[in-house]
């Protein structure tokens, strides 16, 4: 039992870190931001905080909203949240990838980051140590609406663009190139690993602690 969580967190902790990597990618490639680095790096800009405790505060804003509907989090989940800032302000404050200047590179670093977030959440979510903080708010919406997880997606990330881009964050072509290729991207890689995500039973925390302190059955 022990060494299978250890397992899992070593799958849970490589797909934050990828994931982080891919991020960073992103927000250098200069080009224009994923719905939600919108919102993120307006906050940050506006509060002037960094992007990274930007991204822990959204990211537990979210979560409780979705507490508040109802879903219930994991282990992963708060990781999630905390563990991926830290690792992307780490890497801005390293200076590992570089700021791109031209458009064709930029896309270029845009659609690599892009790739390493898919794989990164594929890492993540073969862990089964709980959904995604916007995954988790997204299905909470669809059940209480009663409207498709895709429609309610769609709907919150316009919202977010906008008030992304009112406090600052960057809108552009990677925005467009993001939202439209984004879910496309993580399907196809999905399809390549075989990977069911509808299929794979998230633990929520309460479940984990439960099954961790069971005792081993005597032989």
């Amino acid at each position: 039992m022990l060494q299978g969580y250890i397992r899992r967190t070593g799958w849970l902790l490589g797909g934050l870190l990828v994931s982080a990597v891919g991020i960073t990618m992103m927000l250098q490639a200069n080009v224009g931001l994923e719905p939600w680095s919108v919102l993120q790096q307006g906050i940050a800009q506006t509060c002037g905080i960094t992007y990274g405790v930007s991204s822990i505060l959204v990211g537990a804003a979210v979560i409780l909203i979705a507490i508040a509907c109802g879903e219930r989090v994991g282990a992963g989940t708060i990781a999630n949240i905390v563990l991926c800032g830290i690792f992307i302000d780490t890497l801005l404050a390293l200076g590992w990838i570089p700021l791109m200047n031209g458009l064709w590179s930029g896309v270029l670093m845009l659609v690599g980051g892009l790739e390493l977030l898919a794989l990164g959440t594929w890492m993540y979510m073969r862990s089964a140590l709980g959904s995604g903080p916007r995954d988790a708010l997204m299905v909470a919406m669809a059940r209480k609406t009663g409207r498709s997880v895709g429609l309610c997606r769609a709907s919150v990330e316009l919202v977010i663009i906008f008030i992304g881009w009112r406090l600052g964050g960057q809108v552009g072509l990677g925005t467009v190139i993001s939202a439209v290729g984004l879910g496309s991207l993580f399907n196809l890689n999905f399809a390549l690993l075989r990977f069911d995500a509808a299929a794979l039973h998230q633990e929520d925390l309460t479940e984990t602690l439960r099954r961790l302190s069971e005792k081993k059955p005597a032989a």
